[in-house]
């Protein structure tokens, strides 16, 4: 029996498409979609809980048919009813109860080995009909289906929105795709149909053409088919053939090399004779070249020859590449052999046209078996896939010599603004923008083009994806810094930038540092402002390089002595100081190694001088009090005077204490007259 399986998401046409096709091909039409909504119809009425697998129960006193396309449940015409939109948005629930599909299939397939089915439903090719003879997958767009359900559904009276439809499909191949029961999925040798763009009739008769592609001839609605057993009556012996009636009445011949047992030179006659009953197979559907009639071409030797066809299962079960001869092209496809044995090239699966498959007649072409029929007798083969084989092969071989850390040279065959594809010893690998460069590439088509030569590290594989990276075989710019530059480091670096926080020093092609403001100087009088341009030199240190946020900071105080550093001094305190330089202020004067200042009206107490050297000529060391001091501002404020004073003052001190301890304590009578007790004054 020649079995069709047809799947599909819903609303893509698929119960249309079967019903005209199996009508076409006088074929018995199976709506297995329509037997699980029957279920789920029964399933509701009686009100049980569809999730449940023990609610199937009624299964068992279930009566099911379909009888001229018409539904029969419970010996109740159904056809409408389980249209219903209620039936349609719960149907996926009980396609997905184990005990459900177990009912179903078993029904489905009873139906398919006893005649030609055409057969459409979500998992015909995957489960129920897994050998059928031709599986197709009818998909269209989720907008056209949905159009097409609502025009439907319009047509029964049930109005229902675009919008509405859209959704109600999307959800129903959501449910339908992730089930886990026989999910919706392409079988992996079904042919995919997008009826999108195509006519209904356009989508029959490229079916029908792959019908016939596989071995079953269409030729007036006839239901004998090749490989068929067949019985019939001897009408006539010649020397040539045997001629036959059949059964039905159908006209058949068979010719000698088609008889078992046939020696070359024995006369037909002598074996058999006319009224004679026959039974063969039917090889060939052929027409009457006088009554366009068809003539059915019978053999004998079918089983023989069928056990040939062996071998092509065994090499379609391997996916074995074979070399087969070409013997005659047609606009269809091209015969081919095979030690002997006959397979069929369609044109779809080789990629020549049928004039460059003609220059192929007597030649040798590389093919993989994707089809075997042993009782039609039909292997088809496919050019294609053996070349795509090829080149896979050829990859896997490829990848095996490569590992992540090789290093590779390629050539760039295109350029899309997020990377470079670069096709290297027969592998193809992508070289990502962001690896292209330490630098930020935004678009890759800035530093390559085809053609260009790469050499590149792989960084990743995953499959056959393979990520390259030129980057990888340059040293980080950071870690140029890291080697060329060490805390602590003195260099004469170069302004490239002003801004507000300091000076930016250019260190490497890549990166630079910051000198911040505070660190130009241990003075904070001491300003930046106005003393750099851009490309001025000025001395730096290193102070730290962080890893982490990838910066350096620079200090320009830090290559100067800091000579305030060590002092420690108060307010208060008496320091020795040598006269430096006189001003008409004051004069400058040296503690240690900085340099303070002892104004003019500090100098001394005792006289009135118009210069310091009048008192304290230059080179003289004089002992002065501290008035103010400040190591960050390079401020240090002596004065020879106050000391002075600080001095007398300590002396009068000291005399009014020896004064007080000479002098006898006051008698009670002193007390009384200094406080006056009884407040009465002393009348004079």
């Amino acid at each position: 029996m020649f079995k069709i399986a047809i799947d599909g998401p819903a609303g893509a046409g698929k119960s249309t498409i079967s019903k005209i096709l199996a009508k076409r091909l006088n074929f018995e039409y199976i709506d297995t979609g329509a037997m699980y909504r029957a279920i789920t119809l029964k399933a509701l009425r009686l009100g049980v809980d569809l999730e449940k697998e023990e609610s199937y129960e009624f299964l068992k006193d279930t009566y099911l048919d379909i009888e001229n396309g018409r539904v029969i449940l419970d010996h109740e015409d159904v056809s409408e009813a389980i249209r219903s939109i209620e039936v349609t948005n719960q149907v996926s629930t009980p396609s997905k109860i184990k005990t459900v599909r177990d009912f179903l299939v078993e029904y489905q397939r009873k139906i398919s080995n006893s005649k030609n089915v055409v057969m459409d439903g979500r998992d015909i090719g995957t489960v129920v009909l897994p050998n059928a003879d031709l599986k197709i997958y009818l998909d269209a767009t989720v907008e056209c289906r949905a159009y097409r359900r609502m025009i439907e559904r319009a047509e029964k009276g049930v109005v229902q929105s675009l919008e509405e439809t859209i959704n109600e499909i999307i959800v129903r191949d959501t449910k339908d795709s992730t089930r886990a029961i026989s999910p919706l999925r392409v079988a992996d040798d079904a042919v995919i149909i997008d009826s999108s763009n195509m006519s209904i009739e356009e989508v029959v008769n490229e079916i029908i053409y792959l019908v016939s592609e596989r071995g079953f001839k269409i030729m007036n609605n006839e239901k004998i088919y090749e490989g068929q057993n067949v019985k019939g009556r001897i009408l006539n012996v010649t020397k040539d053939a045997v001629y036959l009636e059949l059964n039905g009445g159908e006209k058949a011949v068979i010719y000698p090399n088609d008889l078992a047992g046939y020696v070359e030179g024995q006369k037909l006659r002598d074996n058999y004779n006319e009224g004679q009953e026959f039974e063969a197979q039917v090889k060939q559907i052929a027409k009457d070249r006088k009554t366009g009639e068809p003539l059915y071409i019978l053999s004998t030797k079918l089983e023989a020859e069928k056990a040939k066809l062996k071998i092509f299962e065994e090499l379609k079960e391997k996916d074995e590449i074979i070399s087969v001869k070409v013997s005659r092209v047609s606009r269809i496809g091209a015969d081919v052999t095979y030690h002997d044995l006959k397979a069929f090239l369609p044109i779809k699966n080789v990629d020549l046209n049928e004039e460059a498959l003609r220059k192929l007649v007597g030649q040798t072409l590389d093919v993989v078996v994707t089809y075997v029929n042993t009782d039609k007798m039909q292997v088809t083969v496919s050019s294609i896939l053996a070349m795509k084989k090829k080149q896979r092969l050829a990859k896997e071989e490829a990848l095996s010599k490569v590992n992540v850390g090789d290093i590779v040279e390629g050539t760039v065959i295109d350029v899309k603004p997020y990377g470079a594809i670069v096709a290297f010893n027969g592998l193809t690998g992508l070289l990502h923008v962001s690896e292209m460069s330490h630098k930020m590439v935004k678009d890759a088509n800035e530093l390559y083009k085809v053609n260009d030569t790469v050499k590149a590290k792989i960084i990743k594989m995953e499959g056959d994806k393979i990520g390259l990276s030129v980057r990888a075989l340059t040293p980080h710019p950071w870690e140029v810094l890291k080697d060329k530059y060490h805390v602590g480091d003195v260099f004469d670096g170069v302004v490239s930038k002003i801004i507000d926080a300091g000076l930016i020093i250019k260190l490497t092609e890549d990166y630079s540092g910051l000198m911040p403001r505070s660190e130009y100087s241990w003075l904070v009088n001491d300003k930046l402002d106005g003393k750099f341009n851009e490309g001025d030199s000025i001395k730096v240190q290193v102070l730290t390089i962080d890893d982490k946020k990838k910066r350096v900071s620079l200090s320009h105080r830090a290559t100067v002595e800091n000579t305030w550093g060590s002092i420690k001094l108060k307010k208060g305190d008496v320091v020795k100081v040598t006269v430096a330089t006189i001003e008409e202020r004051g004069a400058k004067v040296n503690y240690l190694n900085v340099t303070g200042f002892m104004p003019i009206s500090e100098v001394t107490s005792t006289k009135r001088i118009g210069k310091v050297d009048e008192m304290y000529p230059i080179g003289t060391e004089v002992e002065a009090l501290v008035l103010d001091v400040d190591p960050s501002r390079a401020k240090l404020l002596v004065s020879a005077k106050a000391l002075e004073l600080a001095k007398e003052r300590a002396e009068f001190d000291k005399y009014y204490k020896e004064q007080e301890a000479e002098t006898p304590t006051s008698t009670m009578a002193d007390l009384f007259k200094d406080l006056d007790l009884f407040g009465k004054k002393e009348d004079k």
